[in-house]
């Protein structure tokens, strides 16, 4: 199988490995996989389809909120606020709990303010915002709703069904408590070309992908290696990163889907980062300089040296 190891070396000595595997559209290798919070570009497109539907006005600022893993910043806050109080949504009833942000500096500033994180703070907020806005479109009561037998849960699920082309999704808990599928690589990469043709779903999915190119700064947060790439790519590229160490890129045309086998943020960060690099979303000076944080400490000493080493 395609892909990198990623060897971190301190002072000569071979400390850390993050071996990488690297599937696309047509790879003839594959693996099963838990996409986590990449596949929430995909989860979003039933609540997208409602909002059509029902002909209501979607700000392309909102989806990529609903679509996000995010820092906790005080942007990503104050915009799953406002939507929720848009929506005469409480937020306070979203299932995920209170989290400490993402973002060191935004955490350290409640710190000095004495001031407590917040269920806003939680990198799935937004999502769960858009669950509840869901339900309301659906008159769906939500008390449970990240449970996978709830009404909402299973709607979610057949679309899942009808887009992967499988009878049956094994799940697991996703750490925000909603569910989590069990996807192959390649039925996962596959859903891209789908969507594409998709008379019923095509004008979800772009809306969906135009979120993430006008609002890259909401899907992750500052320094985070999926709104770098976005923000800096002169292409139109979707991407999105999931828990323990994976990746998903997609130009609608070419689709890929990148994942550190130990599951290390360390890992997949820069290996997408490499990866980015070599498509040409990045230059080498932002790739420089990103590799830097793990190259050098806080007193800005050089300890160690990373390489990459394709396979």
């Amino acid at each position: 199988m395609d892909g990198y190891k990623v060897v971190l070396t301190r002072n000569g000595v071979e400390e850390s490995f993050h071996d990488i595997n690297i599937v696309h559209s047509k790879s003839p290798e594959s693996f099963g996989y838990f996409p986590r919070s990449a596949i929430k570009p995909f989860q979003l497109i039933p609540l997208v389809h409602e909002l059509l539907k029902k002909k209501i006005e979607i700000d392309l600022s909102e989806i990529a909120i609903f679509c996000a893993s995010h820092s906790g910043e005080l942007h990503h806050t104050e915009k799953v606020k406002a939507t929720a109080e848009k929506y005469s949504l409480n937020y306070e009833d979203i299932y995920c709990e209170k989290q400490i942000p993402f973002h060191g500096e935004t955490y350290k500033l409640l710190m000095q303010n004495n001031k407590n994180y917040t269920k806003l703070h939680n990198n799935c907020s937004g999502k769960h915002v858009g669950m509840l806005l869901f339900c309301q479109l659906l008159g769906l009561n939500s008390e449970d709703y990240q449970n996978l037998r709830h009404p909402l849960q299973q709607k979610i699920d057949l679309f899942y069904r009808d887009l992967f082309e499988v009878e049956d999704l094994f799940y697991g808990i996703d750490g925000c408590g909603l569910p989590a599928p069990y996807i192959n690589s390649n039925t996962f990469l596959s859903a891209v070309d789908k969507l594409n043709t998709s008379k019923r779903y095509k004008e979800s999915w772009m809306i969906v992908f135009n979120s993430f190119i006008s609002h890259p700064e909401y899907t992750a947060g500052t320094d985070r290696v999926d709104t770098i790439l976005m923000k800096e790519s002169k292409d139109d590229v979707l991407i999105k990163a999931g828990a323990e160490g994976s990746m998903f890129f997609t130009d609608l045309e070419n689709s890929t889907i990148i994942k550190c086998k130990d599951g290390s943020k360390r890992g997949i960060d820069i290996a997408s980062m490499y990866y980015g690099k070599k498509l040409g979303y990045i230059d080498n000076k932002t790739y420089s300089n990103f590799i830097r944080t793990f190259t050098h400490n806080n007193q800005n000493t050089k300890v160690a040296e990373i390489e990459i080493i394709e396979i």
